[in-house]
């Protein structure tokens, strides 16, 4: 897969997250647990199946895009008065924004995700850029091996081992290509050179 899908991929699964976030938050309101403790729950009106339904959609959202997001977007330190919690990511720890809003807002989420979004949009407007002409081809054909082993899965040993040494292969291969390539180039800049001056 080029950079720039990849990076367009990370967006969208990104985006669903977000909006599956949002449509949660927009069907919830606070409801107090203690002296100065909220959590959100099902707003009046939502059934426990819609609920349950719209939160099912959030987790299932962020498995997805949780392996995307560290890529573009940060982690936050929270405390309080009880404890101090280290490298919150907000998609992977997005229940804590049910549990404790006002630890960590959906604000907070949906504005982190939304960056992460654009940054991730951006990589891939500016890969798309350099995937381009000759540069990108000649890319594109050293990435081949690792794209063959990354189609076949970890999940296949067989067949992952037989694309490992057809990988392998290939990445021979691309040094040669790559080597007369060069030697080529260089020879015809040489034979240039000579010419002109």
């Amino acid at each position: 897969m080029k950079p720039s899908q990849r990076y367009l991929q990370d967006s969208n699964l990104m985006m669903e997250f977000r909006n599956a976030y949002v449509e949660l938050i927009n069907h919830a309101y606070a409801v107090p647990t203690g002296l100065t403790l909220t959590v959100l729950k099902a707003a009046p009106g939502v059934s426990q199946s819609e609920w349950t339904r719209l939160y099912s959609e959030v987790s299932q959202a962020a498995g997805a895009a949780a392996s995307a997001y560290p890529r573009y977007g940060g982690t936050f330190t929270l405390r309080n008065a009880a404890y101090i919690m280290n490298n919150v990511d907000p998609v992977a720890n997005w229940q804590m924004s049910i549990q404790d809003p006002q630890q960590l807002e959906p604000t907070t989420v949906v504005s982190t995700v939304e960056a992460a979004i654009s940054r991730s949009r951006q990589a891939s407007v500016e890969a798309a850029e350099r995937e381009s002409g000759l540069t990108g081809l000649l890319a594109a054909f050293l990435r081949w091996p690792s794209n063959l082993r990354e189609a076949v899965g970890p999940d296949r040993s067989a067949q992952r081992t037989a694309a490992g040494v057809i990988g392998i292969l290939g990445q021979i291969l691309v040094g040669i290509v790559a080597s007369l390539l060069a030697a080529g180039l260089i020879a015809g800049g040489v034979a240039l050179w000579g010419t002109v001056f």
